[in-house]
């Protein structure tokens, strides 16, 4: 069973599986599960750091008020180690705040905190910092490409990407992150390189394989993004939009037949979806037929 996500565009719930928000076709960000446990180690170790100081503040308290018992005492609060989205510049920094729960976090631990809250320049100062540290930190090179990605300085990202996967190059993510910055520049035949590099590390992985279809379909590669879309679909049969990708590639190959027949699934699948009153609209242009709101889709020819 997966779990629920939220899009971040729109704000659109729906199924964990899914590579796109159905709503507004955002690409859902792919997390690598290796990355995401070591950053929660990390952040645990970073917890039990900050409730031992907040232990003994509170030692120390006791030990005052005992010793001193007309004196009132302050409230004492949490340290908090999560920068804010927006620092004031005319102020003292928020940040400084959280600088003794902070001694507890490595570089790429507080860059991972500082992501997470929206802070991309202060995560990219530190993902840099923990490279500086570390030159063959592979974890955090990929890390620092994907944040430059996030902020559109893709460019900038390849070389770290790229310099990941050769420290690593068995690690899925450290291919898929660099294929999917590469197809982002328009340099396909090296973003399908390593999307397909990824596939054998990966091979029944379905976003991989739509990735590297629709990656062949830019680059004019029809016939093999149609063996790549059939492939998606066997890999998830449950999403209909994969049909109307195929149905492109299709039509592309001046195969119409197949396009409908591929646009059929989708109506078949997804008969009030949203794309749906324009599909029918396209096969009936195929077809030389009608089309009529909520008719049955075309059988197969």
């Amino acid at each position: 069973m997966f779990e629920s996500i939220v899009c971040e565009g729109c704000g659109a719930r729906f199924r964990g599986d899914r590579d796109r928000c159905p709503k507004c076709r955002r690409v859902i960000r792919v997390v690598d599960p290796i990355a995401a446990a070591s950053s929660s180690r990390r952040m645990m170790r970073a917890s039990a750091g900050i409730v031992g100081v907040f232990i003994l503040a509170l030692g120390a308290l006791w030990w005052r008020s005992d010793r001193e018992p007309d004196a009132p005492v302050a409230a004492v609060q949490p340290v908090s180690t999560m920068a804010p989205s927006q620092p004031s510049s005319e102020a003292p920094a928020p940040l400084q705040r959280a600088e003794p729960g902070a001694a507890f976090l490595d570089p790429s631990g507080a860059a991972t905190v500082a992501y997470e809250a929206g802070d991309y320049q202060t995560a990219l100062r530190r993902f840099q910092e923990a490279i500086d540290r570390n030159p063959n930190d592979a974890e955090s090179l990929s890390n620092l490409g994907q944040v430059l990605v996030k902020v559109g300085r893709t460019a900038e990202a390849v070389p770290h990407l790229q310099r990941a996967t050769a420290l690593n190059p068995d690690r899925w993510a450290y291919r898929f992150n660099l294929a999917r910055a590469l197809g982002q520049l328009g340099r396909w035949d090296e973003s399908i390189a390593s999307y397909q590099q990824a596939q054998r590390l990966f091979p029944d992985d379905y976003v991989t394989t739509f990735n590297l279809a629709m990656t062949l379909h830019k680059s004019g590669n029809e016939q093999a993004a149609v063996d790549q879309y059939r492939r998606t679909i066997e890999l998830n049969p449950e999403d209909p939009s994969f049909r109307i990708a195929l149905a492109n590639s299709y039509e592309r190959l001046q195969k119409p037949a197949e396009a409908v027949a591929a646009y059929s699934e989708y109506l078949r699948l997804s008969p009030s979806g949203a794309d749906a009153e324009r599909v029918r609209a396209r096969v009936a242009q195929l077809t030389g037929a009608a089309p009529s709101r909520g008719s049955s889709p075309p059988s197969h020819p």
